[in-house]
């Protein structure tokens, strides 16, 4: 019986900006594998009958690598059906390996969860008493990362075909909304996700390409657009061969320390 992954944000540090849901997984987790970043707080939520197993990366430092991160997880998922949590600091999805750690998982058939969690550019605003979206002075966000992939340099910082773009209340009007998109650069085949009620039980997604977006109908609010290449892995990966997984992830317990 094949257990589960639960990919869980563990936000900035502090336990109590923890999701009510993080915490519970947390709680009942059989195996926790945990970024360096993790506070101490959120970690003592684990419960002491849980492996622990610290799989950080950090600049500089010796650190496991994504591929053994990955064999890791499909490993202890599949053993006695075992629920694994992925805590990351932060959330998964802003600037992590989420995307790497998710393919691996659908490649090797491995159920997950996504637990969002509060990020860095969120709890940073709060701190400063600030906020990042005022509607006087700012009427779009652009999360930014200095590091790039270390074979994919990026040329700008807001190169379009390297850029996502959220954007909130992306309706009625979604013919208009696409044709801002594309004069601020980017193609008419740009991928795309329309998420309505994220979260809630009436939660909606649906995968198009911008040049098909005006065409979108019946899309309850509250809605979102994310147009970027991240929303095309999701198509792919459901074309994807099974029998071409990671060397990594098979069914024997990877050779490097727990």
């Amino acid at each position: 019986m094949t257990g589960k992954v639960y990919i869980v944000g563990a936000g900035p540090g502090a336990a109590d900006l923890l999701t009510l849901r993080a915490a519970n997984v947390l709680r009942n987790a059989a195996v926790v594998l945990h970024d360096d970043l993790v506070s101490p707080e959120v970690l003592n939520l684990i419960a002491p009958s849980a492996e622990v197993i610290n799989v950080g990366k950090r600049c500089g430092k010796h650190s496991t690598s994504q591929e053994q991160i990955n064999a890791l997880m499909v490993f202890y998922a599949r053993r006695d059906g075992t629920a694994v949590v992925r805590l990351k600091s932060g959330d998964p999805a802003i600037f992590g390996r989420l995307g790497e750690e998710i393919e691996c998982l659908r490649h090797a058939e491995i159920p997950f969860e996504i637990v969002p969690g509060i990020t860095a550019a969120h709890a940073s605003a709060a701190a400063a008493s600030l906020t990042l979206t005022d509607r006087r002075s700012a009427s779009a966000l652009v999360l930014l990362t200095a590091h790039h992939c270390a074979n994919r340099p990026s040329k700008t910082w807001l190169d379009p075909a390297q850029t996502t773009y959220a954007v909130y209340m992306p309706g009625p009007d979604y013919g208009e909304t696409a044709s801002q998109l594309v004069r601020m650069g980017l193609d008419d085949a740009t991928p795309c996700a329309l998420v309505s009620n994220a979260s809630s039980n009436q939660q909606q997604v649906r995968f198009l390409l911008l040049s098909e977006l005006r065409f979108a109908t019946a899309v309850a609010a509250p809605a979102l657009l994310i147009a970027g290449e991240v929303a095309r892995s999701r198509n792919e990966a459901e074309l994807f061969p099974i029998s071409e997984l990671l060397a990594t992830a098979g069914q024997q317990q990877p050779a490097f320390g727990m």
